[in-house]
């Protein structure tokens, strides 16, 4: 019987797949490396996704929904793709993240069109608090 780690783990590469993504980006940790990449914690029946970098945690997550955690973990490869292709395709003078955040809610619309709702929202509130500033 597979343990709720490896599920998850099977459903990231399922989902990394339909975005292109390496399995080397789709890795899921159960126990923090210490160098500020995430992890997954069971406690309870609830999900936690957490960040931590030399003994400091820098964010935690907590969820009971599985498709939230899926979420939070395609999410974090998604932004990783759209800065590398943002870095690739580079537009001087325009501000970087119109690139960046137009892919990444292009990716995750690749998977849903509720991850890209929640990703665009997302983005939404972002740029509330920090408007584009082309040069």
């Amino acid at each position: 019987m597979k343990s709720v780690i490896e599920k998850i783990q099977e459903s990231t590469y399922s989902l990394g797949e339909q975005i292109g993504a390496s399995r080397s980006l789709l890795i899921v940790k159960s126990s923090s490396p210490e160098d500020g990449s995430p992890h997954v914690e069971i406690n309870s029946g609830e999900f936690d996704y957490v960040c931590s970098e030399r003994g400091f945690e820098i964010y935690r997550r907590r969820t009971a929904s599985l498709d939230e955690l899926l979420y939070w973990i395609i999410s974090s490869v998604a932004f990783k793709l759209a800065s590398d292709y943002e870095l690739a395709n580079r537009i001087f003078g325009v501000d970087s993240r119109r690139l960046i955040f137009s892919k990444y809610i292009s990716i995750l619309g690749q998977v849903n069109e509720e991850w890209e709702k929640k990703a665009s929202d997302e983005v939404k509130l972002i740029l509330i608090n920090a408007p584009y500033s082309d040069a």
